[in-house]
Formats: structure tokens, C-alpha cells, sequence
């Protein structure tokens, strides 16, 4: 039987559907041939991938694919906390002492007062009223005196606790203390923030001009403490 050449074949193929592959050393030079071999996708490379993965999984190596939907594992972080709870204690800064004293000198009376801090470190016209009342009862036969002020912190002292104040303070008081002629003159000290009587040991205590600025109880008791200390 004689067959058909091979282009004759290839027609009748083309016409019935069947795809025809022609190895490639067997294919026609492109430019004498008036039919293209339809294109026909080849099984290799899926052959190729199926025989991958089992060789991949024989490897032994992990490929978990990641789960979006996993929860994520948070690592363990070492804390320095304590375990239980300190309650933490504030420590407030002591403020420096702020202070402004008033001293009057005679020649028998110091007199030393500590102004309101309303005032602003200044005699105004009611301070000013009271302090020269005392003095008028303190030395009633002095026909003036000396008024100088004490301000506290002092510029270019670094220690501004208490104890500084008070060491200033003492020093300033016996220096206004030499300026009197009297052999016992009287000391009277009207001071809220700082204790002085280390100082003084025998100085009248008196209440504070802003305890007298506002309250006739406390100026009869001013009153009182001096009339006592000059019976004496």
C-alpha cells in the first residue's frame, strides 16, 4: 500500500483536529513550509515539578508554609521589674527659706522683726506703724534709731539650708547687738520661720507684725510681754 506524503498527511491531520508534533530534528525549514505546526504545550515541565516534590520532601527540610492566621508567639523578654509591686514614695525638695528682717538699734533696745511675705521684703505703711510702736515701748527715752534689713539667701552664699541662715542670722544680730551703748540692753525678737533662741537665750519673744497687723489679742500681748520685762 502506497501512503500519502508526508504534507498530504499533514492536511488531512490539520482537518480532522489532530494535532500533529514533529520531533525537531525531523521539522521542515520554516521558510519552505507553507504550514506552521501548531504550537503544543509540552508535559515536561510538569513532569519535571512532579518529580521535585518528592525528592524536596526527602530532603528533610522544613517548608511550613506561614499560617497569616496563627496567632504570633511573643519571646520572652526578661523584665527588671520586681515581681511585686513597690509603692514608690515622693520626695518633695525642701524650698530654701526666704526671709526679710526689719532691726531697729538704740542705745538700750535691739529690736528684730521678721516682715509678712506680703510685704516684699519692704516696710510699708501699717509694718512701719507697728515697728516704730514697739520701739516707742522698748526705749522710750531714745530719741531715734537705726533700721537696717537682713535678706536671706544671701547672693554668693551656696548653702542656703537652715542651719546657713541661722549661722548668718546670729552673726548679723550680734554685729547689730554691738551697736547698742548699754551695758544689758534689751533684745526682743519677733521671728515665725526660724528658731533663735540659741542665740538669744534671754531676748523677749514676741508675736510676728503679721500676727499684730491683724489681731488685737495678739498686740495686747506684745504689750503685755514688755510692760513685764521692764518691771523687772
Amino acid at each position: 500500500m502506497q501512503g500519502l506524503p508526508p504534507q498530504e498527511s499533514r492536511k488531512i491531520l490539520d482537518a480532522m483536529g489532530i494535532p500533529v508534533v514533529v520531533l525537531r530534528d525531523r521539522q521542515p525549514d520554516a521558510t519552505t513550509d507553507d504550514h506552521r505546526t501548531p504550537e503544543v504545550s509540552s508535559p515536561m515541565p510538569q513532569m519535571a515539578s512532579e518529580l521535585v516534590k518528592p525528592l524536596v520532601s526527602e530532603s528533610g527540610v522544613d517548608n511550613d508554609p506561614i499560617d497569616p492566621k496563627a496567632p504570633e508567639s511573643n519571646p520572652q523578654i526578661d523584665s527588671t521589674l520586681p515581681s511585686e509591686s513597690v509603692e514608690s514614695v515622693a520626695t518633695v525638695d525642701a524650698q530654701p527659706i526666704r526671709l526679710t528682717l526689719v532691726s531697729a538699734v538704740s542705745d538700750d533696745t535691739l529690736l528684730a522683726c521678721e516682715l509678712p511675705e506680703w510685704a516684699g521684703g519692704l516696710l510699708e505703711g501699717r509694718l512701719t506703724g507697728l515697728c516704730s510702736d514697739l520701739m516707742r515701748a522698748l526705749s522710750p527715752m531714745s530719741q531715734e534709731s537705726d533700721w537696717q534689713y537682713f535678706h536671706w539667701p544671701i547672693a554668693g552664699i551656696q548653702d542656703q539650708s537652715e542651719s546657713a541662715a541661722i549661722e548668718a542670722l546670729d552673726a548679723w544680730l550680734h554685729r547689730r547687738w554691738a551697736e547698742t551703748t548699754a551695758q544689758d540692753p534689751t533684745i526682743v525678737l519677733a521671728v515665725s520661720q526660724l528658731d533663735l533662741s540659741s542665740i538669744f537665750a534671754d531676748a523677749l519673744i514676741l508675736p510676728t507684725l503679721d500676727e499684730l497687723a491683724v489681731s488685737a489679742d495678739r498686740k495686747r500681748h506684745a504689750w503685755h510681754v514688755i510692760q513685764e520685762s521692764r518691771r523687772a
